[in-house]
């Protein structure tokens, strides 16, 4: 009776589909966290720092901050829920943060960036929250009292 042995050595298709696998898997990397990116209403200035404690996310440096981890809890999903909450604990609610302070997916009025990092408590961050012509609208509603 023969039965058939396996060759000790690995079988040089076997190697190249795990190589093809593995720079599969690192090239997926990237384009999940744009994929993700895509999702929330802004990412400028922060872009994968929103998410990611780096700058540039790859096999070795994919670490979530606590925006990054919410968001993941969520189902990868912004919306009204993940605005609501303050990941980073800067007494700045997420969506204030993003530029999306109902969570609806589109940025507030005349938001144009981020005005500050969700997963990094910074104080809402130092650009302003209500910009220029807003500011001029309100505070002109009250010069006509």
């Amino acid at each position: 009776m023969d039965l058939y042995q396996p060759s000790p050595k690995p079988n040089a298709r076997l190697l190249t589909t795990l190589v093809v696998c593995w720079c599969g898997l690192l090239a997926g990397t990237a384009g999940s966290t744009e994929l993700e990116m895509a999702k929330l209403p802004l990412t400028t200035p922060f872009e994968c720092l929103a998410c990611h404690a780096s700058s540039n996310p790859g096999p070795g440096s994919f670490a979530l901050n606590s925006f990054g981890e919410d968001f993941l809890q969520n189902g990868r999903i912004w919306d009204s829920n993940l605005a609501q909450l303050d990941s980073d604990g800067d007494t700045c609610l997420n969506g204030v943060e993003v530029g999306d302070s109902d969570g609806d997916g589109f940025a507030d009025g005349n938001v144009e960036e981020q005005a500050g990092n969700p997963g990094v408590a910074d104080n809402c961050g130092s650009g302003n929250l209500v910009d220029e012509r807003t500011w001029g609208a309100l505070k002109a509603m009250f010069d006509r009292r």
